[in-house]
């Protein structure tokens, strides 16, 4: 997954958002940088590549998990990671 996939996911996320604020700057701001080096490090340590596909299921869980403050019940320890990656940075936001 190159840097563009991500930044293009994100932006398209963002522009469906109807709000234009600081706050949800941030938040898509933290999910990039977490993202990212979590892609970098996962490729280095393990020589495991992090997908688009990854990407965008784990922004479907995003929102149950901060609903419900359950995660989901998958075998998929790469989307997993990246989720419990998310929500520990997102609390350092709120």
């Amino acid at each position: 997954m190159e840097d563009q996939d991500i930044y293009r996911l994100f932006s398209n996320l963002a522009e469906k958002a109807e709000q234009d604020n600081a706050v949800m700057k941030g938040v898509f701001k933290t999910l990039i940088k977490s993202t990212l080096l979590y892609r970098d490090n996962l490729l280095k340590a393990k020589g495991v590549r992090v997908t688009v596909l990854d990407v965008q299921s784990t922004l479907d869980w995003l929102v149950p998990a901060i609903k419900t403050g359950r995660l989901p019940a998958t075998d998929n320890k790469v989307r997993l990671d990246l989720l419990k990656i998310w929500l520990d940075e997102l609390k350092l936001i709120v």
